[in-house]
């Protein structure tokens, strides 16, 4: 499996992502790492809390920013 870079996001920041057309706000509760040689990318289960839900594997690239 090749390098995959460190983390830009850690457990418990508060990051702005998108969804198809949307852009949510919410809370980094899982961070997920490669673990096969198909998926090279890092993602996260992020919890919006105005629709109550997680949003599960998020790539870090959907990620926007970190407020």
């Amino acid at each position: 499996m090749g390098q995959v870079s460190p983390s830009k996001y850690v457990l418990k920041d508060i990051v702005q992502f998108r969804v198809a057309n949307d852009i949510l706000t919410g809370v980094i509760e899982l961070a997920d790492f490669p673990r096969s040689s198909r998926i090279n990318y890092r993602s996260y289960d992020i919890f919006v809390e105005e629709r109550g839900c997680s949003f599960k594997h998020v790539p870090e690239s959907d990620v926007l920013k970190k407020i």
